[in-house]
């Protein structure tokens, strides 16, 4: 997927290959019970208040550090193509748009998270943050797919 170079300086991307098929992966995604499994920061819990998995659907959650600090959170489920792409608006601070894709690698599945922010400063402050964020994600995401 090739994004406008604007696009790009506000942009994180991680890829990583996983011995299952593409559907298997892509279930992990939307599979509600799957994917509150393993997104988000390493130590953090999850309240979800709404999860409405399809296009146009709302997913309304807080994280709870292991400091107690909460962070309230609202995506947007814009696409949900079985089992290609996996798109979400990030509606709350930072906003961003996450578009995943899934393609067939080698005997397994390369998925690639494209994490498009809003605001370019603000990107600047969490970049680092967010490219740990999606490393620890895709560990945890690659554990649930192996789970079955």
């Amino acid at each position: 997927m090739e994004l406008p170079p604007e696009e790009m300086s506000r942009t994180v991307v991680s890829t990583r290959r996983l011995d299952a098929s593409r559907q298997r992966v892509f279930d992990a995604y939307a599979d509600p019970e799957k994917l509150v499994r393993w997104w988000g920061p390493a130590g953090f819990s999850m309240r979800v208040e709404e999860i409405d998995l399809r296009q146009g659907g709302h997913w309304r959650f807080t994280f709870r550090a292991p400091d107690g600090q909460e962070f309230e959170n609202h995506l947007v489920f814009e696409a949900l193509w079985r089992p290609d792409l996996f798109i979400v608006q990030h509606v709350s601070v930072p906003r961003y748009r996450g578009v995943v894709t899934f393609e067939d690698r080698e005997g397994g599945t390369q998925v690639t998270m494209y994490w498009t922010f809003e605001d370019a400063d603000m990107f600047a402050r969490i970049r680092t943050t967010v490219e740990e964020g999606n490393e620890g994600n895709l560990d945890r995401l690659t554990a649930v797919v192996m789970e079955g």
